[in-house]
């Protein structure tokens, strides 16, 4: 690997790390040289993943739901007990919610703001003292929040809350790129 995307010496947090996009951000910052920690509701996927991706380096799962302010201050916890600092981390997790607009369950509509949008500012918020304690001047500490084009363009029938969540993710993320 060119020493340019060598992540030796980096420690990185995916959350929703057990598939799609979050476990193969995870699987590439493992084979990069990164210590990595995974998170996920399911705690059998994240041993199961975490196994499997050991096999290219050192990854950890620690299961979290982070669908609760809750959940998200126990995931911080548990990391500030095993880590000292965090260099990098990816906001993944993420869901949708689908129905017609005229059954659109207000639940359907704070289920995905929660996990979309507040959570994700409750991860940055519960893990600055481990990013603050990482970054440097040559190597500052990374957010990537994972958005998408729905945050942009209005397309996916039925999910009223999917685009405005990522906008608002998108907009977080410009907010703390100015401030951060």
């Amino acid at each position: 690997m060119h020493p340019y995307f060598s992540l030796q010496g980096r420690t990185a947090l995916v959350t929703g790390g057990t598939r799609g996009i979050g476990k193969m951000i995870a699987k590439a910052f493992v084979e990069a040289g990164a210590r990595v920690y995974i998170c996920a509701r399911d705690s059998d996927a994240c041993q199961q993943v975490a196994e499997e991706l050991a096999a290219f380096g050192e990854c950890r799962g620690l299961a979290a739901n982070l669908a609760s302010e809750e959940g998200v201050q126990q995931l911080a916890a548990t990391l500030g007990q095993q880590l000292d600092s965090l260099d990098i981390l990816v906001n993944n997790a993420g869901t949708t919610w689908g129905a017609p607009l005229e059954n659109y369950p207000a639940k359907g509509w704070e289920k995905v703001m929660q996990l979309n949008v507040t959570s994700v500012f409750s991860c940055i918020q519960q893990l600055l003292p481990l990013l603050r304690r990482a970054g440097s001047a040559a190597h500052p500490a990374r957010i990537i929040n994972i958005g998408s084009v729905a945050g942009i363009s209005s397309f996916g029938e039925q999910a009223y809350a999917y685009g405005p969540s990522k906008a608002a993710l998108h907009q977080m993320s410009r907010i703390l790129a100015g401030s951060w």
